[in-house]
């Protein structure tokens, strides 16, 4: 009796509630392992079964329905109440005093463990990686909270950090905040990276000539004085690659009467509805200009001195005019004056023709640089042999053995200006695939998961466009191998998965996919990797099944592997998870609702819940899991896509309204706001129907 108190003290005694730790304790018949919670049954058993072994025990599940009936009230409320039985299988003389001596051993042996928590702390480069994926799925409070770690960390300069707050600002839109940035002038004066140029244009276009307040651009252009404020950036990039971009520098091509810049402007838009709107900015009346002084009757003309023409083009910000005329006339005069424009401008395409006129000039004694020279020199080689002609180019060296650093920025700089990988041709995407694939293990692997959001970006473009190819599903494999796999890389490869699965994979690339979605799995099992579980299995619901065994297959495996941390999971978590079984053809489980979370969801008992998406069967799939957490009124779907009075009428009487902004149509989200406030919409964070919950369940206070 002393050896098995002494048995209980000492476990007791380092005990953590809360932390799924577990208990060997004596109990009616002989022992029993406790816990909280089924994670802790896990941990238990494997060390019970490892210390004492099958020929001594056998590890038996209690039922639920027995602890209900046998365990004290007073033992309930420590919250231990999950148990398993250590049957005894050693029916020898002296098999009882062998286990308890086992038993002994393995207690010692656990309680002189020192148990430290792993703190896992992302690398620089994967808060960045994570950071973009957020601005790429337009997660505001995910990229701000990335973004402020970032800052903490300290290895970031203070001009990069002045971009990535650019970036952000950029992907949601919020060009006035931008443009109210202290430092703004300061960035219009300094060399910056193309992507960033190009940014600071749309701002441009939406700050200063876009709004009810403008009576059209062209006016708004010449009375707001933007090339007086903004003439170097608008002329350093000589053909943007946005529309907004485009819009902006077209109108300073009309106010130079640069006809050969309007034209590449012109040939540039993509689409006939811009071309037609910039034909229409040359054709719109421009507000007269007010005559100076200097204009009137009875004033004579003042003479001005003639400015070198070359000079005053790089003043004025006109560095394509720069660079033009040293390349067909390369002079010492004006070599320092073209390395400059080059450099600001980060035109790649005349790039090696500026060096090679400089080094030319150098070698023939016609030029001695200064000492600022020298530095855009060095400069302009460094950008000469990062810079890269396409995505076959730099993939192909990014998988080299050669340490490039610059390879992601490279990759921001000009990836706009390259062919888009969906435009590639078989043996070019084969050959960007395998350099990636290579690229992964290799020296500049950092470089690579720097830059994954472009890669989303261009995989999503070409699934979009209807199609899949080998690329899409590089680009998933790349997802599921990087090394922390953070929230932001799983819903990065939750979104590919869902379009791929929309385009309709062979029965090949279906079971690959598959395959690799279940080893992610398998990796990241845990309770708060549940959620992208549920996800999954909803997309492999919703979507054509080519081998409708493999699905099943996935569905037993990562239902079962939920199921295991069911002590760990909400109330809704668990639902969603038992009848997305019952949906996949497996037996769903029963489940016993905890009053707190009960009372959470009783809040919609009776109510009407009104929901407006473009995707299909919303309405099933909500009534299906809401009949579960409580006794809904009704739910009512809305797939309109223009601003029909049913919405309206929808959206006034629903007790509790989701508009779901990621399948939505703008007519219809419009005529949404019209009657109902923001304030008074549930705006879910997540795509997919388990989204859809969430949000509701945070609208409740849950």
């Amino acid at each position: 009796m002393d050896r098995i108190e002494g048995l209980v003290e000492s476990q007791v005694s380092r005990f953590r509630t809360g932390a799924s730790e577990w208990l060997v304790l004596p109990w009616t018949n002989g022992f029993y392992l406790f816990s909280e919670d089924s994670e802790g049954q896990r941990r238990g058993r494997e060390v019970v079964v490892a210390f004492l072994g099958p020929g001594v025990v056998s590890v038996d599940t209690v039922t639920e329905s027995r602890l209900n009936a046998e365990l004290p009230p007073a033992w309930k409320s420590t919250g231990l109440v999950r148990a398993s039985f250590l049957r005894r299988v050693d029916h020898r003389p002296n098999g009882a005093a062998e286990m308890l001596a086992r038993l002994e051993d393995m207690v010692a042996s656990v309680g002189g463990r020192q148990w430290t928590a792993l703190e896992i702390k992302p690398t620089n480069s994967e808060l960045l990686r994570d950071f973009r994926l957020a601005l790429l799925r337009r997660d505001d409070d995910s990229a701000r909270s990335l973004l402020d770690q970032i800052v903490l960390n300290g290895h970031v300069s203070a001009e990069n950090l002045r971009y990535l707050r650019i970036e952000y600002f950029a992907a949601f839109g919020r060009w006035a905040e931008m443009r109210a940035m202290p430092y703004i002038s300061a960035l219009l004066q300094t060399r910056r990276p193309r992507a960033i140029s190009e940014t600071l244009l749309r701002m441009v276009w939406w700050t200063e000539l876009s709004g009810p307040e403008h009576e059209n651009p062209r006016i708004a252009f010449n009375e707001r004085g933007v090339l007086g404020e903004f003439g170097p950036l608008v002329r350093s990039v000589r053909v943007p690659s946005t529309p907004e971009g485009r819009g902006v520098c077209f109108l300073a091509a009309l106010a130079d009467e640069d006809v050969e810049w309007q034209t590449s402007i012109l040939e540039r838009a993509e689409e006939p509805e811009e071309r037609h709107r910039l034909k229409a900015l040359a054709s719109a009346p421009e507000r007269e200009a007010t005559a100076t002084p200097a204009d009137l009757p009875g004033h004579a003309p003042v003479l001005v001195p003639v400015a070198d023409p070359v000079a005053e083009a790089f003043r004025e910000g006109r560095l394509a005019d720069v660079v033009s005329t040293f390349i067909t006339d390369p002079t010492a005069r004006y070599a320092e004056l073209a390395l400059q424009a080059i450099l600001d401008s980060g035109e790649v395409e005349h790039a090696p023709r500026v060096l090679a006129a400089v080094r030319d000039l150098g070698k023939r004694g016609a030029l001695e640089l200064t000492r600022h020279g020298r530095r855009d020199l060095a400069e302009l080689e460094q950008f000469v042999d990062a810079s890269c002609a396409d995505w076959v180019e730099w993939a192909k060296r990014l998988a080299g053995d050669v340490r490039w650093a610059d390879a992601a920025a490279v990759a921001r700089n000009n990836a706009e200006a390259w062919p888009q990988l969906g435009t590639l041709d078989a043996q070019q995407l084969a050959a960007v695939c395998d350099a990636l694939l290579e690229a992964s293990g290799g020296t500049n692997a950092d470089q690579l998961r720097a830059c994954i959001d472009l890669l989303c970006r261009e995989s999503a473009r070409i699934l979009a466009g209807g199609s899949s190819n080998d690329f899409c599903q590089v680009v998933l494999a790349l997802l599921s191998e990087q090394d922390n796999f953070s929230e932001m890389v799983r819903s990065a490869y939750l979104d590919l998965f869902a379009a791929w699965l929309e385009v309709g994979p062979s029965a090949g690339e279906y079971e690959e996919v598959l395959d690799l979605t279940l080893k992610i799995w398998q990796r990241i099992a845990s309770p708060n990797a549940v959620g992208w579980c549920i996800n999954v299995l909803e997309l492999v619901a919703d979507s054509p099944c080519p081998v409708d065994s493999k699905r099943t297959g996935l569905a037993v495996l990562m239902i079962d592997g939920a199921r295991l941390h069911s002590g760990r999971l909400s109330f809704r978590e668990r639902v969603e998870v038992e009848v997305l079984a019952a949906g996949l053809g497996l037996p769903s489980q029963e489940i016993e609702a905890p009053k707190i979370e009960r009372d959470v969801w009783s809040a919609l008992d009776g109510k009407l819940v009104g929901i407006y998406s473009l995707l299909p069967r919303v309405e099933t799939h909500l009534r299906a899991r809401l009949a579960k957490l409580c006794s809904v009124g009704d739910v009512k779907e809305n797939h309109d896509e223009v601003a029909t009075q049913a919405l309206k009428s929808l959206a006034e009487r629903a007790d509790y309204f989701i508009v779901d902004t990621w399948h939505a149509a703008h007519q219809a989200t419009g005529a949404i706001d019209a009657v109902r406030p923001r304030e008074k919409q549930i705006l879910p964070r997540l795509k997919g129907h388990s989204g859809f919950l969430r949000a509701l369940e945070e609208a409740l206070g849950g």
